[in-house]
């Protein structure tokens, strides 16, 4: 008990929400319309993170300010302003490390048509 105490409630609670709210999009989308009204889960989840990302984000941010002004321990809640960040880096790089591994081995031919599609 002593390991939530010093890492903070609330920074795990944003972690068990982020980690609930990843499958909960996925089973919406699964649930929902397919071809090109697709995609409506996996929005539901990124607006649904963003909204209490940034709200999580500034209440710490707050919370840090308030901390170094009172001479306090602010280390809880800088962790808690860098889940987030830590977050959107995170997909990011795994986003990275995915395409390149799909593009690995992939006929040249049909990566230029994509690129040609999207450009």
């Amino acid at each position: 008990m002593r390991w939530i105490a010093k890492i903070g409630r609330r920074n795990l609670a944003y972690v068990a929400f982020v980690a609930l709210l990843m499958p909960l999009a996925w089973a919406l989308e699964e649930s929902g319309p397919s071809g090109p009204d697709a995609g409506g889960g996996v929005m539901f989840g990124l607006i649904v993170w963003a909204l209490v990302s940034v709200v999580f984000f500034l209440w710490n941010l707050v919370l840090v300010i308030r901390d170094l002004i009172r001479g306090n321990s602010a280390a809880k809640p800088f962790i808690a302003c860098a889940l987030p960040v830590i977050t959107i880096v995170g997909t990011l790089v795994v986003e990275e490390i995915v395409m390149d591994l799909n593009s690995y081995g992939a006929d040249p031919a049909v990566l230029d048509d994509e690129a040609a599609q999207r450009g």
